[in-house]
């Protein structure tokens, strides 16, 4: 048994505790704020609790499912087919399924077979390392040609990427598209999106009271400041209220953040990760009615937001009084004018294109809007970069192993995508990783067992 400690409570931390805890180690997770959650934890919006972002699963999420199944929540699960609308030329079309490719207007019918081609090859392609180096836009338009690239591709890669995505691998889609072909549900080609009542905060909490019926000790309102080092190697925390002894400090947290913990000489670890991450402003409408019948909207025209997504088509209205809950994205750079607008000129200017994609919106219909932002929600894993995850085990450039830490960090995610079904996969790896280490040969983790606690 080793006593750990793991830095951070959202869906990461969480996991990675319950697991932890469940292979008997001394376990402890430590979360600065008042509450669990981290990007997935709720706010309030005219009265009601809502996600601050929007989640979902789909039907190939083995491990979502599974953790949801464990910890009792199956029966607070709803699924729906969704719909999916493309935004061309000032006019909405639906682009679900074979039907609505083939006769979609704003690519010509040769065009819509070079990108059917590009996705079915996407689908047959199970290996990437080819991929890892090669310009995203070069690829495309191999694949699919300079027309589609110029009307389809460039434009949504703008509005995701903040109009910078030259770093881009071709990994990048090759991942995207095979996700989004994996939430199909083979009846007509519709999308079925699932998500929990209480959103993935509901999974956070669930996942923490396991942990702590398993053993751990789930501590909340506990700002870790920095590492406590001894002779090189990481042998505890430090909080506002003193230093704290671990066997193992595992943090969970981007590295805009972890820079922080981390003392001057293991600042170097940082290199081993992206270097720009996206940040996000979202606006949140709480409507009469709803605004479109997609669930999220494709945008290739000259546009102030990413997409608009209507989450009431999936988790339905029951918890808001029957009126419909829309998110109006801008995925930018935390630096970016965008970040930098007053939350009213966010609805000012986000509203605008709004009314554009829904005729149906009306300003006297919204019962409560708030922004929310956030500087830090996904890395950019760039072209031309070694290694490509961060290591969970780091070393010092001598090669010396950093005693009593490991790394575990949505930015080590790679070629994946960021979402729920890949972080329960990294915190389920590296519990795996970090147990079986502990059992075999605890002296290259853990450099002086604490008093408290001790590695077997």
């Amino acid at each position: 048994m080793a006593r750990i400690a793991v830095v951070g409570g959202g869906i990461l931390g969480a996991t990675l505790t319950l697991r932890l805890a469940q292979q008997g180690h001394d376990v402890q997770l430590l979360e600065r704020g008042a509450a669990l959650g981290g990007l997935a934890d709720r706010t309030q919006l005219a009265g009601y609790d809502i996600d601050r972002f929007y989640h979902v699963i789909v039907p190939s999420d083995a491990r979502m499912h599974a953790l949801v199944d464990e910890l009792g929540l199956t029966d607070e699960m709803s699924n729906a087919p969704v719909g999916v609308g493309f935004f061309s030329g000032g006019k909405m079309y639906p682009f679900n399924g074979i039907g609505d490719f083939l006769k979609f207007p704003p690519l010509k019918f040769t065009d819509r077979l070079r990108l059917a081609r590009f996705v079915v090859a996407c689908q047959l392609r199970s290996q990437y390392a080819d991929l890892e180096d090669k310009p995203l836009l070069e690829w495309l338009r191999k694949m699919s040609g300079k027309r589609v690239v110029d009307k389809i591709w460039r434009p949504l890669l703008d509005s995701r990427f903040d109009g910078h995505h030259e770093e881009l691998p071709a990994t990048y889609l090759w991942s995207r598209t095979r996700r989004m072909r994996s939430a199909r549900s083979g009846k007509g080609g519709a999308e079925e999106f699932g998500a929990l009542r209480g959103g993935h905060q509901r999974l956070i909490e669930a996942a923490a009271k396991a942990a702590e019926e398993s053993g751990a000790i789930v501590r909340t309102g506990v700002p870790v400041t920095g590492l406590l080092m001894e002779g090189g190697n990481v042998a505890g925390v430090t909080t506002e209220d003193g230093d704290e002894r671990y066997d193992l400090v595992i943090p969970t947290l981007q590295p805009p953040a972890l820079k922080f913990l981390l003392p001057a000489e293991l600042q170097p670890l940082l290199g081993a990760y992206p270097q720009r991450f996206l940040g996000v402003v979202c606006l949140i409408l709480l409507v009469k009615e709803s605004l479109t019948e997609h669930y999220s909207v494709n945008i290739v025209d000259p546009t102030p937001i990413t997409t608009i997504v209507e989450t009431s088509h999936v988790v339905g209205t029951d918890h808001t009084g029957g009126n419909r809950l829309v998110y109006v994205p801008r995925y930018c750079d935390p630096k970016s004018e965008t970040f930098g607008l007053t939350d009213q000129e966010v609805y000012d200017r986000f509203t605008e294109m709004v009314a554009k994609l829904s005729p149906a919106f009306r300003h006297e219909d919204v019962l409560g809007w708030t922004v929310q932002r956030a500087p830090t929600v996904e890395p950019v894993h760039a072209k031309g970069v070694a290694p490509r995850e961060a290591p969970i085990f780091p070393s010092y450039e001598d090669g010396r192993p950093i005693r009593g830490l490991a790394l575990a960090s949505a930015s080590q995610i790679y070629p994946r995508l960021l979402n729920g079904e890949s972080v329960v996969q990294l915190a389920e790896e590296v519990a795996v990783e970090v147990d079986g280490i502990l059992a075999t040969d605890p002296a290259r983790l853990v450099a002086t067992p604490s008093p408290a606690g001790g590695a077997a």
